[in-house]
C-alpha cells in the first residue's frame, strides 16, 4: 500500500489537484492524499454512489462500461476514474485547473494504481 500512497501523493503535486482518493466500490477509502483538510471519507462515500448512477446511464444507453466521469461545479471539478471493477480514483481540482493536463496524469496513473491495489 506504500506504493499506492506514493502515486496519490504524486497526483496532488500536479498543479490544480487538491485531493486524490482511491476508494472501493463500497465507498470505503483505501488511501488518500490531499493538499488541505478535505474529508476524504465523505468524498469516498458520495462518489461511489455517484459513479454507480453514472454507470447505470451508460448501461441503459448501450455505451458500455464507464472509464471516467467529470463534474464541474462553480468552485471546482471532480473527476472519477474506474480502477478495474473494485475501485475508483477520485480527483478534486480547482476550477481553473488545466483539465487536459490533469486528465493525462490521471490516465497515466490509473494502471499503476491498479497494480498497487
Amino acid at each position: 500500500m506504500e506504493e499506492l500512497h506514493k502515486i496519490l501523493e504524486g497526483l496532488v503535486e500536479v498543479s490544480g489537484i487538491d485531493v486524490a482518493v482511491c476508494v472501493g466500490r463500497d465507498g470505503f477509502v483505501i488511501d488518500a492524499a490531499s493538499t488541505g483538510t478535505a474529508d476524504t471519507e465523505a468524498i469516498g462515500a458520495m462518489v461511489s454512489t455517484g459513479m454507480g448512477s453514472a454507470e447505470s446511464v451508460g448501461r441503459e444507453l448501450g455505451l458500455g462500461e464507464m472509464d471516467q466521469a467529470m463534474m464541474e461545479y462553480k468552485s471546482g471539478i471532480v473527476m472519477m476514474t474506474a480502477l478495474g471493477s473494485d475501485a475508483l480514483l477520485v480527483v478534486v481540482a480547482s476550477k481553473d485547473a488545466n483539465l487536459g493536463g490533469i486528465r493525462l496524469q490521471v490516465r497515466r496513473s490509473a494502471p499503476k494504481l491498479m497494480e498497487a491495489l
